[in-house]
């Protein structure tokens, strides 16, 4: 069996709906021992559980958005072989989930009685809540346009090789694998900070919602480039190269969102969605020229 083979197995339709269907279990279990370990801090004095995550009951809703977007990824990876507009969308949805969970990390660390407008936690508040609400409205933005050059191809025929969709999936196979050893590695990691206030690996990021997916979207960038570097040979459509080298350039900059930190963060996931914006209004243009 070649390695395109697995991504049928891995991916069907049944995989697909019990992965689901255990990620909302898995949320809701961990959302109640998240919520359970919070009341028990506040109630008794463990040193061990002297944590950021439990001092604050919203805390809780950390967990669930965790497991979630893990689904996502998942999913993330089922669409990469398909295009790379769904693909870049899948990112943007994903880059929302991260944000809407650091709002609720946003809030807990707000000392609501005493806050002003110049406290950098109720800065950081607006700047993220502003950014989910323009990164929303970006995706729609995308979809419509999307539906729109779906429409517009509808009738034509791509020029695309039979074999490059098995590169494609061969490549979003090993891209799972990586990104499951990846996790493997943060979650050991992370498990020895709590108990031991340090890291087990050197170089791991200390953002909290930097933790993974700051190397998930350097694997993914790489995977883009690996597909975009095949597809130069397999298809003569040039406009569509250049579309999809655009959207690499979107994924890098949500990457370097992750090194970032306030209001830098928020503009570089901003201009990464409007950037990925801009290429596909312009590849609808030019297929909407091409055609007439």
């Amino acid at each position: 069996m070649k390695v395109h083979d697995y991504f049928g197995i891995i991916f069907s339709s049944k995989n697909r709906e019990f992965i689901e269907k255990t990620t909302l279990i898995l949320a809701l279990i961990g959302f109640i021992i998240h919520a359970a370990l919070i009341g028990v801090n506040s109630f008794f004095d463990f040193a061990l559980l002297d944590r950021g995550l439990l001092k604050n009951p919203i805390s809780a809703i950390y967990t669930p958005f965790s497991f979630i977007l893990i689904y996502e990824i998942f999913l993330l990876v089922y669409y990469l072989p398909r295009s790379f507009t769904t693909s870049l969308i899948k990112q943007f949805e994903i880059i929302c989930l991260i944000l809407i969970r650091k709002v609720f990390n946003d809030v807990t660390l707000i000392d609501f009685p005493n806050a002003s407008f110049n406290d950098s936690s109720i800065i950081n508040l607006f700047v993220d809540l502003c950014c989910v609400l323009l990164l929303m409205l970006i995706i729609v933005w995308f979809h419509k346009s999307n539906r729109k050059i779906i429409a517009l191809t509808s009738k034509t025929v791509t020029e695309e090789k039979e074999t490059f969709p098995y590169f494609k999936k061969a490549i979003a196979v090993v891209l799972l694998v990586i990104i499951l050893l990846v996790s493997i590695i943060h979650l050991v990691d992370f498990v020895y900070l709590e108990l031991n206030e340090q890291h087990l690996i050197k170089g791991i990021n200390n953002n909290l919602n930097s933790i993974f997916y700051q190397d998930f979207f350097t694997l993914l960038i790489l995977s883009d480039v690996l597909i975009l570097l095949l597809s130069y040979g397999l298809t003569s459509n040039h406009f569509k190269l250049l579309r999809n080298t655009g959207f690499v350039i979107s994924t890098i900059l949500l990457r370097l969102s992750f090194g970032a930190q306030g209001l830098m963060n928020a503009l570089l996931i901003i201009l990464g969605g409007l950037f990925g914006y801009a290429i596909i209004r312009l590849y609808y243009s030019y297929l909407n020229t091409s055609t007439n």
